[in-house]
């Protein structure tokens, strides 16, 4: 049986890159869940400093933004 070699266009190559951005931006999504996650249930029992909380909040407000996007991109 003769093996049939395929060349890497730029259509394989555009959807692997969009497939690892997607990935990416799963993973900044969850680490923005997880660190919203984590600061709420850390201010909730007084083991975190009540003037760090807010910035902890942007933090993972923005990582989740990040991460949404990335995760809705189409790259053109």
């Amino acid at each position: 049986m003769p093996t049939v070699q395929t060349k890497m266009t730029l259509k394989t190559q555009e959807s692997r890159v969009g497939a690892l951005i997607r990935l990416s931006g799963i993973f900044v999504f969850i680490l923005g869940s997880a660190m919203a996650y984590l600061t709420y249930s850390e201010a909730g029992q007084g083991n975190l400093a009540p003037q760090i909380v807010p910035v902890f909040y942007l933090v993972a407000a923005l990582l989740l933004m990040v991460g949404f996007v990335a995760i809705i991109a189409r790259l053109k």
